[in-house]
């Protein structure tokens, strides 16, 4: 009798377990087939260009300092030099966004109009745009979740579905987002039980699941050595 219970309650675990194995199974298979360059969209993008640094004449970040007293407050970890359109910038990190001055003048440069943004596309992707929208939050989950904001959201045409994401201070291409993308990210959310911000793989859900299988499969073996001392009894 304790057996046949044994089995019953092995058989409704195994059950319970079987779908979110095979979520599992299935989205990693379809991880290691899909090549990762294919989801991030690289490929898509034309090498930008880039000047060279005999060719402009780099303010000191002190000059930079003496123009704008403000800085002086800022907590600097690093700072970048960036190429926006044809103007070398300095890209400074602040508490909530970057802030951008020419390189060269030392002016602060506002963010990216859509007619620059528009630009940028042109220069880094051969496909027609069919859309700029002005971007500064995206809702959890969202394909371009942890971006640099604001940005313009570049919805392009071919059959690839490719949105591009432009970085509105630093005028630097973030993200690239294809259609394959959209379906790594959704069997992502799959895999680590996430369903939504698809990112938190610590999540008790996901635990809870995993110790699932992993009690089914340790009955599954015990019921097998139980049934072979059985049937040796016999």
């Amino acid at each position: 009798m304790k057996s046949l219970y044994f089995r019953k309650a092995h058989r409704w675990l195994g059950m319970v377990a079987a779908l979110q194995l095979l979520v599992w199974v299935g989205s990693g298979l379809f991880f290691s087939i899909l090549p990762i360059e294919e989801v991030r969209g690289g490929k898509l993008l034309e090498p930008a260009a880039a000047f060279r640094l005999q060719h402009v004449k780099l303010l000191s970040p002190n000059v930079l300092l003496r123009q704008h007293k403000a800085l002086a407050d800022v907590s600097i970890d690093e700072i970048q030099i960036k190429q926006r359109l044809n103007t070398p910038i300095y890209l400074i990190p602040d508490q909530h966004q970057a802030l951008a001055f020419d390189a060269e003048t030392g002016k602060q440069l506002e963010p990216l109009n859509e007619d620059e943004a528009r630009l940028i596309a042109d220069n880094r992707l051969n496909r027609p745009i069919l859309s700029a929208t002005w971007v500064t939050s995206v809702p959890p989950g969202s394909e371009y979740r942890n971006g640099e904001l604001p940005a313009w959201k570049i919805e392009t045409g071919g059959a690839e579905g490719a949105n591009l994401w432009i970085a509105a201070t630093s005028g630097q291409v973030t993200a690239v987002r294809t259609d394959y993308w959209r379906l790594y990210d959704f069997l992502w959310g799959l895999h680590i039980m996430d369903y939504s911000g698809r990112e938190n793989f610590h999540s008790w859900l996901l635990r809870g699941f995993a110790l699932l299988g992993l009690v089914t499969i340790v009955s599954g073996a015990i019921l097998f050595f139980m049934t072979r001392a059985r049937r040796q009894r016999q």
